[in-house]
């Protein structure tokens, strides 16, 4: 009991030193009373945070409403002012804006948002008024004002070697430099189970503004910090994750308006005064403003995840050694810039404010820059959900120039997506040199792209995916490009013994040229509806065959038979590429063998070592029967025309806003929800040079 009236005397005696109508306020409603606690603990985390042996002046600033141009209970709560003078004898002044809320957790969302409001209003009136517009003509009046709060609000001793004539001065013609912070304080007190709900975010739209959200828990820490007179920076720091705390940052004020300025003449000394220099004598000369201080809380360069990789001078092999000499000389690698970082950070900034603004938690637990995207991932809960954000997409995208491209689940995270500006093109031969495949045998996982989520690898295998794959994306998308990829792996990683490539076109190959010498084409690039039917039939044949071949070595699948010692039979993984299905889809005896084929290959092909991929830039029901979509169970998509098409394509919504050029998403049989990611670019050139060198390792 002692303890409590001691601490309930000490928030009384704190109380009384901020003198000010709220005090009366709170000795007659119960509400005033809370709402004074908590500018008590405001003021006391700013003592400490400052020091106690610095002199303060505390003002409400409701008894400064008129002063502020602004309405009592719409501005902040309390003014610190700080003086120090410095070991060169300059002067300096701490000026600090508090906003406190002492509520029950019943009313947080409402109050953060209330609060926040608050001081960003004052701070921003404030802050203008000192900082801002050189020619704004009431700058003089406002240094004033600063001035006589600092006569009238702090008390120095008689002995002390501080001039206060001095510091008028120093304030009213703007030669003190000025430390302007702001802190919105948000304390829950109840009731008894209120959740966890701390956080510490920075106020959107309010330069060197940050809130603070203690919880219940967190509240009674501060207080038990408060009642031992100990230092709460250590609490609110773990709470910040980072000091924000540095040495602050002392700006002077914008330059004054002269509006009167007396002519000299030329024999007149410069000592008779300045008529518009209140006092007479010699104007002090005007301060230049110092350049803008680095923020002491912004951190360093984000650093990228690190992607391990073996050496490609220490990869095994290739299945030809001319591709591993093409990748070993290649020089072209893109990486990120200094520029494209500090990108990263304003985008953080830009979203956290936009969440608050939304009355959306905002706590960012990390931040990546991937090649298309600043991908954030921020704390979920009740008040933070997918749904949530992707409501307020069209909103984020013309009020904060934001593009989300996506937002994803995660375990206790909401992963939110947002378009660079400047996307970094990947090149397949500097992702190629992260790659080890494994050829002793024949390689069936091809990669296709580098994930999004942590820039590791994403393949493609028909062992432990799906055995059939769906690509659409339309014109512009990359989809050429990947079934170029896709294509160059089969043949780079596999000898014609091990994986042979059917590959049909009904746009004649244009997109193929580079392909048409190479050994492992079964039968050239198939251009016409009849040749294509033949062949599509002959599969099921060759499947029955093959699955003749396994019987006879007594193993399930080819990728057992060929492992084994001595089968009677080594049989190729056999990949099937028909490029724009869709046209000849529009042909009824053309959909019906195709329709036939696939139903027969769907079922028994994976055993075969027998694998479709299909590709459309428009995949809708018209040309893609939902018998054929389900036997195809890998989907690569990428930016298609709209919500229809990525929801008969991808199963869902979302590809319509993939950024194109090899922006994809893929569902793989095996894996976990959407992966996103990017196809590597081969340039025309380069992907000549490397079908050359596979026909010339055939030849030789």
């Amino acid at each position: 009991d002692a303890e409590y009236s001691d601490l309930a005397e000490r928030f009384n005696n704190d109380a009384n030193e901020i003198s000010g109508d709220i005090v009366l306020r709170a000795a007659k409603r119960g509400r005033n009373a809370s709402e004074l606690m908590g500018i008590v603990l405001s003021r006391y985390m700013i003592r400490h945070e400052l020091g106690t042996d610095r002199r303060f002046g505390w003002y409400f600033l409701d008894d400064y409403a008129e002063w502020l141009g602004q309405r009592e209970e719409q501005i902040a709560d309390i003014l610190a002012l700080s003086p120090e003078p410095t070991s060169g004898g300059k002067l300096r002044l701490a000026v600090i804006i508090a906003e406190s809320k002492y509520i029950d957790h019943a009313n947080l969302a409402a109050k953060r948002k209330e609060s926040q409001k608050q001081l960003r209003d004052t701070m921003r009136r404030i802050n203008e008024a000192i900082f801002g517009d050189p020619t704004r003509l009431d700058r003089e009046l406002w240094l004033s004002r600063f001035s006589d709060l600092l006569l009238s609000g702090i008390q120095f001793p008689a002995n002390s070697p501080i001039d206060l004539a001095a510091w008028r001065r120093a304030m009213r013609y703007g030669e003190c430099g000025i430390y302007l912070r702001g802190y919105s304080h948000v304390f829950v007190s109840g009731p008894s189970d209120s959740p966890e709900c701390s956080d510490f975010v920075a106020v959107a739209e309010a330069d060197r503004s940050w809130q603070e959200v203690f919880s219940r828990a967190k509240l009674r820490e501060l207080v038990l910090t408060y009642s031992q007179g100990s230092d709460p920076t250590p609490l609110r720091q773990a709470a910040a994750g980072e000091n924000i705390w540095q040495e602050p940052a002392y700006r002077k004020p914008s330059d004054r308006v002269q509006i009167v300025r007396r002519r000299r003449s030329d024999d007149e000394s410069p000592d008779n005064g300045d008529a518009s220099f209140p006092g007479g004598g010699q104007r002090p000369p005007k301060p230049v403003a110092p350049p803008a201080a680095p923020s002491p809380d912004v951190a360093g360069p984000v650093p990228q995840p690190q992607v391990s990789g073996t050496a490609l001078e220490d990869q095994p092999a290739w299945a030809h050694p001319n591709v591993r000499q093409l990748l070993l000389g290649y020089e072209g690698a893109t990486q990120d810039t200094s520029a494209d970082s500090e990108w990263l950070k304003q985008i953080e900034s830009l979203c956290k404010g936009a969440l608050q603004q939304f009355q959306l938690q905002s706590k960012l637990i990390t931040s990546t820059l991937t090649p298309n995207a600043a991908l954030l991932k921020f704390q979920g809960s009740a008040s933070l959900t997918v749904e949530q954000v992707l409501r307020r997409r069209s909103e984020f995208l013309t009020t904060h120039r934001l593009n989300v491209i996506s937002v994803r689940a995660e375990p206790g995270v909401v992963a939110i997506a947002i378009a660079r500006s400047n996307r970094r093109i990947l090149q397949l031969p500097e992702v190629w040199r992260r790659w080890s495949p494994d050829c002793s045998s024949g390689n069936h996982a091809l990669l296709i792209a580098v994930k999004e989520e942590d820039s590791s690898l994403l393949f493609l295998s028909p062992q432990t995916n799906a055995p059939h794959t769906l690509i659409a994306g339309s014109t512009g998308s990359g989809k050429s490009v990947l079934m170029q990829n896709i294509v160059l792996g089969i043949a780079c990683t596999n000898t014609p013994e091990r994986a042979r490539i059917v590959l049909i076109d009904p746009k004649l190959g244009v997109d193929y040229f580079a392909f048409e010498e190479l050994p492992h084409l079964q039968g050239g690039i198939i251009s016409e509806q009849d040749a294509a039917v033949l062949t599509l039939n002959e599969l099921v044949g060759e499947m029955n065959r093959r699955y003749s071949v396994l019987r006879e070595n007594r193993v399930t699948n080819i990728f057992d038979l060929n492992k084994k010692p001595n089968p009677t039979e080594r049989l190729p993984i056999l990949w099937v590429i028909h490029d724009e299905f869709a046209e000849w889809m529009l042909t009824e005896d053309y959909a019906k063998a195709v329709a036939d084929v696939v139903g027969r290959l769907g079922v028994k092909a994976r055993a075969a070592g027998i694998s479709l991929v299909f590709a459309a830039q428009r995949p809708d029901v018209n040309v893609m029967p939902m018998q054929l979509r389900a036997n195809l169970g890998n989907r690569l998509v990428l930016r298609v025309d709209g919500e229809g098409t990525s929801e008969i394509a991808l199963g869902e919504k979302g590809a319509e806003r993939l950024l194109g050029k090899g922006h994809l998403a893929a569902r793989l049989e095996g894996e976990s929800g959407t992966i996103f990611g990017q196809v590597p670019f081969v340039e025309g050139e380069y992907l000549a040079r490397m079908a050359a060198a596979l026909s010339e390792a055939q030849n030789s």
